[in-house]
């Protein structure tokens, strides 16, 4: 097994760690004084590194993922309606450029002091979009949004008749 795709398959926790410590250092700029800009740098190229591995290990069937699908798939499945929309929100390119114009303008607004509680919720939007991410693609099988659950619905077809000569 590749390493890209080993550290992929927990990438999206660490992502969810490294985010959990964004918000930590946004709500107490007391601890932003602390911190270095080189290990905030140093930061962004790990999440770099742990966004191209999240795509290295979705690109091929993984055991564990498949171990830590749940027997009872579908029951789970109806459970995550929401999620499920939530991930299909973004094939709409309106939506997902909004919601990224809204991470931008949350982000500039970070001088502010209000405007840091801003940009702190849109770091945990990023922590529940990778819950949903993660949600969509170990139960996608069973999502009603990609093609009926996973099962392309097909036209039933009249048989052809039978001609016999006689």
């Amino acid at each position: 097994m590749r390493m890209s795709r080993f550290v992929g398959h927990y990438a999206p926790w660490v992502l969810v760690v490294l985010l959990g410590f964004l918000i930590a250092l946004t709500v107490a700029p007391a601890l932003f004084s602390v911190v270095p800009w080189q290990a905030l740098a140093s930061l962004l190229i790990v999440a770099l590194f742990l966004a191209v591995a999240i795509f290295a290990h979705n690109r091929h069937l993984c055991e564990r993922c498949i171990r830590s699908v749940p027997l009872d798939a579908s029951t789970v499945a109806s459970r995550h309606a929401v999620r499920f929309r939530v991930a299909h929100l973004f094939e709409h390119k309106v939506l997902a450029f909004g919601y990224l114009a809204a991470i931008v303008a949350s982000a500039l607004l970070y001088a502010h002091p209000v405007g840091r509680y801003a940009w702190a919720v849109a770091q945990a939007s990023l922590i529940y979009l990778l819950l949903v991410y993660v949600t969509h693609q170990r139960l996608q099988p069973w999502c009603p949004q990609c093609r009926n659950g996973g099962e392309e619905l097909t036209a039933p077809t009249a048989p052809t008749p039978i001609t016999t000569s006689v």
